[in-house]
């Protein structure tokens, strides 16, 4: 089965972030921060079967979350963020560049 590797990125600040990929718990952390001078937060490897992976990420700490549904193809990163008080994704199949 291929990885899936999540990155937590930008927007965290003290919260719990709990991640599920189809339907299986993935990371559930308290006090996930973005670590500004890099732009990252946290990070999970997973892996997932079939070509789609349905990713959900809800921050109670804030009431919101969201779903990430994506065709994927092999290994796969996906960046997550919060934005304007919103989940956003992004998929790449490389990996992101944290300094």
């Amino acid at each position: 089965m291929p990885s899936l590797h999540i990155a937590l990125q930008e927007g965290f600040d003290g919260d719990l972030v709990v991640v599920r990929v189809n339907g299986k718990e993935a990371l559930r952390k308290k006090d996930v921060t973005t670590r500004m001078q890099i732009g990252l937060a946290d990070s999970v490897d997973t892996v997932w079967d079939g070509e789609s992976a349905r990713v959900e990420v809800a921050v109670p700490t804030r009431n919101i979350s969201g779903t990430i549904e994506e065709l994927l193809q092999g290994e796969s990163y996906l960046g997550i963020s919060i934005l304007k008080g919103a989940i956003e994704g992004r998929v790449s199949t490389e990996p992101f560049g944290y300094v």
